[in-house]
């Protein structure tokens, strides 16, 4: 089960920590700093975009992508 709870530091009170427990039992529960849980996402993000890039340019190098001019972009913009 994934879940991301966003509080600030002095939010963090018996209740919060309650529901935790009680909701990830056994599980073992990871508190970060936002500042590394961005740079996480960040990171995660830029691995799903290179993993797209990649197929993208191996779909043209096999001519399964889709190829046009500028000039026949322009024209589908303009109609």
């Amino acid at each position: 089960m994934y879940a991301a709870y966003h509080l600030k530091a002095d939010e963090l009170n018996e209740e919060v920590v309650r529901t935790l427990k009680n909701t990830f039992r056994h599980d073992e529960i990871v508190i970060l700093p936002k500042t590394a849980y961005a740079e996480i996402e960040k990171i995660r993000h830029n691995a799903e975009f290179t993993k797209k890039l990649q197929q993208g340019i191996k779909d043209i190098e096999e001519n399964r992508g889709i190829i046009k001019t500028m000039v026949e972009l322009e024209s589908m913009e303009n109609a």
